[in-house]
């Protein structure tokens, strides 16, 4: 019977067709009926079943299932026997047994992140979101097949914030002094503040006493402290100690307290010394030089013959007081290692004995922008000049002097057709180095924040040249655009059509062979540049892969047309992106061609003219002068011929060196 798979000779040898193609996944298996007979006609005849089964090779790349989004895990302390869940990552591989068993692990940031065998992504180190709230995990998943498949995706894990933090008060203690007479009612006394390092409603602060007071107020939300009594039934003084709660909104809130000291005086503050505020607060900025003035400070005495001077009371090896109060930092400060300065300054009276006082200053160091910094100044790597097309190469990293920024970097490169990165995870891919052979290729990444400050380093890529390239090249009537996006079902297409694993090395509207001159059948052409290899691994030679592609070519044209659309055309181009070989050959054949077709007509040429110069040859003393032919004009002939007018002379010549 007839069968589009398989042949049966006389001796009753099965074999698979030359233009046949056995894929597994399609149909595994194959129920055939044999007949033989005795005699062509009137014959006796016996039938049997021959069932063929179809046996698995590893010619399928494990391939990512849709991903959650977003990938969230709450901050917190994990472990490798504590581990943390973050999400479920599924692979499926076409493949069966082995070939089709799945493994996935942890490129990048594997001391934090780890799997399951069920392909859970574990957290297995602790997770600080006020250090990092965002990691980009590379995933590799692997075949267990021989030589293995594998396939790369990148997931990015987001951090949730956990009220780990507790608020903050500027200062450890508040304190105002106030006369009597001049208070009045409603008046804000003080100000409270605190922060908090986590996000949401964990870093909302609510303000509070710990008692409640007759005499003050506290504003549960901007912290203000104002008067809530006129303080008429007040004969002495006094001095109102209260404990200060700032509270977070997290579960479970966290809080912290801080000492309100409010003295109440009835007599004159002429015979004391006081700050005129009980606390002060500063911004500098990051990086200023020495010597940068912070602000001032001062204190009265109420006596313009008593005079003050003040002291630093710690912090003495960032900060200087002068006389004046003036405060100024003695170096550059650095908001990433202190953002916050607490000063206790001391003033000092000249009375004998002196008075004192003392006063909070609340120094906050502001931030500048830094640009980015590379770990390394040079990153190098290898690759053959037939890698594929987007093959992971080096991964660069850069990081943000400034806090929580290092994951907002974005990554770019020089404008090349050679190399192209992530923008967000510095992963630097091939796109074509099939033109460049045994070079060192060298680019400039760079790493900008989102600020617009950047900073560059070195990528020094050696580019080998493999034993054997047998690249072949294929056009498409389809624009680069939609190629280059449709690149792995274009490689499986390509293997259920040729029974080959193909590997795409680039994708151009250039096929790098033909003269730039030429112009293109249409603009909406790709030329697809690609290796095959058998399931070893070893690379086909590309005169059997053009003959596998012509004899495939309606079953590769059915299968691109899947991907494409039926108005899909291909066309297998002649010589090789790789191999010049072919193409000087080809010059070298046509040169010759033409030289030999010259030569014929220069040897037919002057064959005619010899016997015209013969004719002529009677006549040839009285030629030469009257026409007065040079010397020099009968030479460039070698005096070989004699001409009977300088025309005839010049045709000649210039007919020879056409």
């Amino acid at each position: 019977m007839d069968n589009d798979t398989f042949v049966i000779n006389s001796q009753g040898v099965i074999s698979l067709r030359s233009d046949a193609n056995l894929d597994r996944e399609t149909k595994d298996k194959y129920n055939i009926e044999v007949i033989a007979v005795d005699q062509p006609v009137d014959g006796l005849s016996s039938t049997a079943q021959v069932i063929i089964t179809v046996l698995d090779v590893n010619d399928n790349n494990p391939q990512f299932l849709p991903l959650p989004d977003p990938i969230v895990i709450q901050e917190g302390v994990y472990t490798p026997s504590s581990p943390g869940e973050v999400c479920l990552i599924s692979a499926t591989d076409s493949d069966i047994e082995e070939n089709g068993r799945v493994i996935m692990t942890v490129s990048s940031y594997s001391n934090i992140f780890s799997f399951k065998e069920d392909g859970t992504l574990l957290a297995i180190s602790e997770l600080d979101r006020e250090t990092q709230d965002v990691y980009d995990v590379v995933i590799v998943a692997v075949d267990n097949g021989i030589p293995q498949a594998n396939n790369i995706t990148t997931v990015r894990v987001n951090i949730t914030d956990n009220n780990d933090n507790a608020p903050v008060f500027s200062s450890n203690s508040y304190s105002r002094r106030i006369l009597v007479k001049d208070a009045k009612f409603g008046e804000v006394l003080l100000t409270l503040s605190a922060t908090d390092k986590d996000v949401g409603s964990n870093a909302i602060i609510s303000y509070s006493f710990s008692e409640v007071s007759s005499m003050v107020a506290l504003d549960a939300e901007t912290g203000d402290i104002t008067l809530t009594s006129d303080l008429s039934e007040l004969t002495e003084d006094m001095m109102l100690n209260l404990t200060a709660i700032a509270t977070d909104h997290g579960t479970p809130a966290q809080s912290d307290e801080a000492e309100v000291l409010i003295h109440f005086k009835i007599a004159s503050l002429t015979d004391s010394v006081a700050f005129e505020n009980s606390s002060y607060n500063f911004i500098i900025k990051e990086n200023e030089p020495e010597d940068t003035i912070v602000g001032k400070v001062k204190a009265v005495t109420g006596n313009p013959l008593v005079t003050v001077s003040y002291n630093m009371k710690s912090h003495e090896d960032v900060f200087s007081v002068n006389s004046e109060g003036t405060i100024t930092a003695l170096k550059p400060l650095d908001k990433e290692k202190v953002e916050w300065y607490f000063l206790t300054i001391e003033a000092v009276d000249s009375r004998t004995p002196p008075n004192t006082a003392e006063t909070t200053v609340n120094v906050q160091v502001e931030n500048v922008n830094e640009a980015p910094v590379f770990e390394a100044t040079i990153y190098k790597a290898e690759i053959f000049r037939i890698a594929p097309y987007k093959f992971p190469i080096v991964k660069v990293k850069a990081s943000d002097p400034d806090v929580d920024e290092s994951s907002e970097l974005l990554y770019s490169l020089e404008s090349t057709p050679v190399l192209d990165v992530e923008a967000s995870s510095g992963q630097i891919y091939v796109l074509d180095a099939s033109s460049l052979e045994g070079v060192l290729f060298t680019t400039q990444v760079k790493a900008t924040d989102k600020h617009g400050l950047f900073t560059t380093a070195t990528v020094e890529i050696t580019i080998k040249n493999s034993e054997s390239d047998n690249v072949v090249i294929i056009s498409l009537n389809q624009p680069v655009s939609t190629v280059e996006k449709k690149i792995p079902e274009i490689e499986v297409s390509m293997k259920k059509a040729l029974g080959l694993t193909v590997k795409i090395l680039s994708v151009s509207n250039d096929n790098g062979i033909e003269m730039s001159t030429i112009l293109r059948e249409s603009t909406a052409k790709t030329y697809i540049s690609f290796i095959a290899t058998d399931t070893s691994g070893a690379v086909i030679q590309d005169t059997e892969v053009k003959k596998k592609l012509q004899s495939n070519h309606d079953a590769l044209k059915a299968e691109l047309e899947k991907v494409f659309g039926s108005d899909l055309d291909f066309k297998v181009e002649e010589g090789s992106g790789n191999n010049s070989e072919g193409s000087s050959q080809t010059i070298v054949i046509a040169l010759s061609a033409l030289l030999a077709i010259s030569l014929v007509g220069l040897i037919a040429l002057l064959a005619v003219y010899l016997v015209k110069m013969k004719k002529m040859k009677k006549d040839l003393d009285s030629d030469k002068e009257s026409f007065n032919i040079s010397k020099h004009e009968t030479s460039s002939l070698d005096n070989s011929f004699n001409f009977t007018n300088k025309d005839e002379a010049r045709e000649v010549k210039h007919s020879i060196r056409i």
